[in-house]
């Protein structure tokens, strides 16, 4: 009876990297080995390529067991060929994106110019790769129990295991593409069978994959998919699961707030106005549901300091386009929240701002008599 694969795969991985484990010969006899430097480094090398711990093993093995889809999802973890799945959600996304048409389509040329090389993204070593084809076939096998037995439940299993390989592969360095092409396979499986939950879930991790990558046109692709996440809870789910509910509130203030920043540096300052409001909205639908959460909600004093924060960035951006008007408002609002809260000392320490600002520019001063 053959050995396990993993195990077949550990123990070629100890002695490839062990070139001093003691073997034992068929009569029993026990010897050490004993090599110079260079023969050790020459066999460590030739046992590492050996197909017992390749890339191939496991390929053929996949193969040799009938899992064609695994089989070709391994390839493209295997040697770095992940399909760039990017760029539909970057047409999907067009019309929102801040960065000229010029600079997409250079990006666009560098992205088919390294899967048209064939460059691997990232190597991973043998026991990674064996967690990988543990993970592949354990899905495989859901989907197909799946399938014969009419459970679509089962396929929440194939669903993890693509999840636990879409975290394995989300890198610090570089686009996560194979994190991307595994968080899909999540969204069309719970899309295909009606898995709401996880259907949300993947489309907020996939939000997740493109946050990875932090510039503009990503941050927007992640921003429409936290968005949809948000309208099929809403449509499905409202009132059933506070806790995905207040996951997807906490996405969506995270993003809202980076998306800002970023417009604000870009010097669009009405576009990061318009994205601090919605902000404010998410806000106080997740301090609305507070309430029902053991834990993961948002308290009262957390939520007035975020408010205030979000406030007082709305009016630094309103005062840099000279909008005054509206820069004493949204002030004003913020004294609003430090009076209920009983807070006088800071609600005094906001109305002198409001004051100084009025008297910085005489045309406003007719505007601070309210406060």
């Amino acid at each position: 009876m053959s050995k396990p694969l993993s195990k077949q795969i550990n123990n070629g991985f100890e002695r490839a990297y062990n070139p001093h484990l003691k073997k034992q010969s068929r009569k029993g006899q026990v010897y050490e080995e004993e090599k110079t430097e260079k023969q050790q480094f020459g066999e460590e090398r030739e046992k590492i390529s050996s197909i017992l711990i390749s890339k191939e093993y496991f390929a053929k093995e996949l193969i040799k067991n009938g899992y064609i889809d695994s089989y070709i999802d391994f390839f493209y973890l295997g040697w770095g060929k992940t399909p760039n799945l990017k760029k539909q959600y970057a047409n999907r996304n067009k019309e929102e994106n801040i960065e000229n048409e010029e600079k997409e389509e250079e990006e666009e040329e560098i992205d088919e110019l390294e899967i048209d090389q064939n460059i691997p993204r990232h190597e991973y070593n043998i026991q990674t790769l064996n967690a990988f084809y543990e993970k592949l076939t354990t899905a495989e096998n859901a989907l197909r129990d799946a399938e014969m037995e009419k459970n679509y439940e089962k396929n929440k299993l194939a669903i993890e295991q693509y999840n636990s390989i879409r975290n394995d592969t989300i890198h610090d360095q570089g686009e996560p593409l194979e994190a991307i092409y595994f968080n899909q396979k999540c969204i069309d499986i719970s899309k295909k069978y009606n898995l709401i939950e996880m259907h949300i879930t993947s489309l907020i991790m996939m939000g997740g994959c493109f946050d990875k990558m932090s510039n503009p046109n990503d941050m927007n692709i992640s921003k429409s998919l936290k968005e949809e996440a948000r309208d099929i809870f809403t449509q499905n789910l409202s009132g059933q699961n506070y806790t995905l509910e207040a996951s997807i509130y906490k996405a969506l203030i995270e993003l809202y707030n980076e998306i800002a920043n970023q417009q604000e540096q870009m010097k669009n300052y009405s576009k990061a106005i318009d994205l601090l409001y919605k902000l404010l909205e998410i806000l106080d639908c997740l301090n609305g549901i507070s309430g029902n959460l053991k834990e993961g909600g948002m308290g009262e004093k957390e939520n007035e300091d975020k408010k205030t924060e979000t406030y007082l960035k709305i009016s630094n951006l309103y005062y840099r386009i000279n909008d005054y008007e509206h820069t004493l408002e949204t002030l004003s609002k913020i004294a609003d929240i430090k009076s209920d809260s009983g807070d006088s000392t800071l609600t005094v320490k906001y109305k002198i701002i409001i004051l100084f600002l009025a008297l910085s520019n005489s045309r406003i001063i007719s505007l601070c008599s309210n406060i």
